[in-house]
């Protein structure tokens, strides 16, 4: 039953593989794709930032309170 599962996967990478194929192709799908590639990078980009600045708020909060604590 394994081999069958192998024969299935690579049927299914290979079909993928040709879809794309087709998909880019075209020169307006390849536009598309690249602007939308530039579009989530920086989706990302921003994200990252304010994940990062959402950390160190919650670091120096955390540092507060363990102050607070350590006088009482």
């Amino acid at each position: 039953m394994a081999k069958k599962s192998k024969g299935l996967l690579s049927f299914v990478l290979g079909a993928a593989a040709g879809a794309a194929a087709v998909f880019f192709s075209k020169e307006e799908n390849r536009k598309k794709v690249a602007t939308g590639a530039k579009k989530a990078a920086t989706k990302a980009k921003s994200s990252a930032r304010k994940a990062k600045t959402k950390v160190k708020s919650a670091a120096k909060k955390a540092t507060k309170r363990a102050k607070k604590s350590k006088k009482s």
